[in-house]
């Protein structure tokens, strides 16, 4: 068995010695093929070589000499750099083996014609703009203000010339100017009418001719293409309907973005109230803060607020001056926020009356700003001056307490309900009850709103009764429609400015909430929808022109709307 073994394997070493070897790489590799003489003109005319690069520079150099002898007597549009060496006196040969890169090539730079045109355009601008225009806004600072032009890539296309760097700022100015000329100029019909052609002749009937004929030819063309003389005018190219009637049935409303979107409140919403003059809209809860947003409609930014510490908020209302914001709860003094010095200062002078004033949470400022009416207990409304916060007057009626009153646009006087539906007329100046009149079966009176031509009484049953002021029957205004269609109690009623519209809310149902139209007494049936998210409305408002509306809700979220109507 060990023979064998044996054996086999010098045989097999054998026969692994007798194998030819392997053919190598490099072998293969080292084997190069030369180029022929048509590969190598091509490669010649795709690629060039160095002969033929320097005898291109030759040329070009010889023929920059030879312009130049040529025409002596004009101004070479670039410099000419002399690259010959060796004596001045004997003709070389050029050289470019010991020659700068700057000087073999030659950088296509801002010229001194482009100089020229730009300044020249400068002054054009500058005399148009002199000439017809106004500035309407000059900036002091720019005198002092230096710019470099080299300091970013997008002011190096401000240079005149390569070397350019520091400017002043009324340059700079001017340079951006006529850039944006250069890439925009002024379209046809932007341009007005203006040109006089004036000869220098000393003929003055000729050059007065020539002028009559220019705008003659001016005036033509524009009767002829309409469109110029459309777009040469910023005015409204739309006229609004005299007849400002708001048509019943249905009206235009669309939703904006909600005011706080962005943090909603954590309590619900109790008061809300539009600046007199500013989109700025004043909310306020039981979380005791203060909110101001900037109601533009898609951002509605929260613009300033203040939290107080130790009273809930009930009521809060911006005083008509738009200068300070009243705010109450149920505590015996209510705040004044001075939004110009910031502020707060806290009010309680009754002097004698406190015992018909123990809470001042429901509380609302005349519209002349004079007075701040506060409805206290057993039937007292309690006048206080809007400046010093003193007690003035107070007026006293019979029958129940006190379920509303509401202010007279003027401030003259002061309409009062109580809950047993009768209403009386209280005059600030002569500080009596004028007149008194009983609504029409009204029971359970919870609401009371009025404008300078209705008055609205809302009810536990959640039916409102209008009445038309202008019209006397029996010594009371007129009847002139009800409103039955919600079911439970009347929370807050609101006129529009003009009012054509009544918005009444029930916070004890979801969606509650319905416009109503005067004089027609018609509910507007494709506002609100059933996806409308109004729910629990505890508070609503309308802006100072009705072309906003406000509403919120327990759940903290306040809606914004807009009435196209009045925008």
């Amino acid at each position: 068995m060990a023979t064998t073994t044996s054996n086999s394997v010098s045989s097999t070493k054998l026969t692994l010695a007798q194998s030819p070897p392997k053919k190598q790489k490099s072998e293969k590799a080292a084997i190069v093929q030369k180029k022929d003489d048509v590969e190598l003109a091509l490669e010649k005319a795709v690629f060039g070589d160095l002969n033929g690069f320097g005898k291109g520079l030759e040329e070009v150099v010889e023929y920059q000499a030879y312009s130049q002898d040529e025409d002596d007597d004009i101004e070479p549009e670039f410099d000419v750099v002399d690259i010959t060496r060796g004596d001045e006196n004997k003709d070389t040969e050029v050289s470019f083996e010991n020659l700068q890169d700057d000087e073999l090539f030659i950088v296509d730079g801002v010229g001194e014609a482009y100089v020229s045109e730009s300044k020249a355009t400068d002054k054009t601008i500058a005399s148009t703009v002199d000439d017809n225009e106004s500035v309407a806004w000059i900036d002091s600072d720019d005198e002092q203000l230096t710019v470099s032009l080299t300091s970013t890539d997008r002011l190096k296309k401000l240079r005149a010339t390569e070397i350019d760097d520091i400017i002043s700022g009324k340059e700079y100015t001017w340079r951006l100017r006529s850039q944006f000329q250069r890439i925009y100029p002024a379209p046809d019909w932007a341009k007005v009418s203006r040109l006089k052609r004036r000869s220098e002749s000393d003929n003055d009937d000729s050059s007065s001719a020539s002028d009559v004929e220019v705008e003659d030819e001016e005036e033509r063309l524009l009767a002829t293409d309409p469109l110029k003389t459309l777009l040469q005018r910023s005015g409204s190219l739309t006229k609004r309907s005299k007849s400002k009637a708001l048509q019943p049935s249905i009206i235009d409303i669309s939703r904006l973005r909600d005011v706080n979107h962005d943090s909603p409140s954590p309590s619900a919403i109790q008061s809300l109230s539009f600046h007199s003059s500013l989109p700025l809209l004043l909310s306020a809860g039981y979380d005791r803060t203060l909110r101001i947003y900037n109601t533009d409609g898609k951002v509605n930014q929260l613009a300033t607020s203040l939290h107080i510490r130790s009273s809930p908020i009930q009521t809060a209302q911006f005083h008509p001056d738009g200068r300070r914001v009243f705010a109450g709860g149920r505590r015996r003094h209510f705040y004044i926020w001075d939004l110009e010095s910031g502020e707060v200062e806290k009010i309680s002078r009754m002097y004698g009356h406190e015992q018909h004033q123990r809470s001042m949470e429901r509380f609302k400022i005349s519209p002349c700003g004079r007075f701040v009416g506060l409805i206290g207990s057993g039937g007292w409304i309690n006048l206080l001056d809007a400046n010093s916060g003193q007690w003035i007057s107070g007026a006293k009626i019979e029958g129940g307490q006190i379920a509303d009153f509401v202010w007279e646009r003027d401030g003259s006087s002061i309409t009062i309900a109580n809950s047993a539906g009768e209403a009386w007329l209280w005059s600030t100046s002569e500080r009596r009850f004028v007149s008194r009149w009983a609504d029409y079966g009204g029971i359970g009176i919870t609401a009371l709103s009025s404008c300078d031509r209705w008055c609205a009484l809302g009810s536990q049953s959640g039916i409102i009764n209008v009445y038309d002021k202008t019209k006397v029957e029996d010594d009371q205004p007129k009847f002139n429609c009800s409103l039955d269609q919600l079911v439970t109690s009347i929370s807050d009623m609101h006129f529009s400015h003009d009012g054509q519209i009544l918005a009444f809310a029930s916070r004890a149902k979801k969606d509650a909430f319905r416009l109503a139209h005067l004089p027609s007494g018609t509910i507007f049936k494709n506002w609100p929808t059933s996806g409308t998210p109004l729910g629990k409305v505890t508070s609503f408002a309308f802006s100072s022109g009705s072309d906003l509306l406000a509403t919120g809700n327990e759940g903290g979220k306040i809606r914004l709307f807009k009435l196209n109507h009045y925008a």
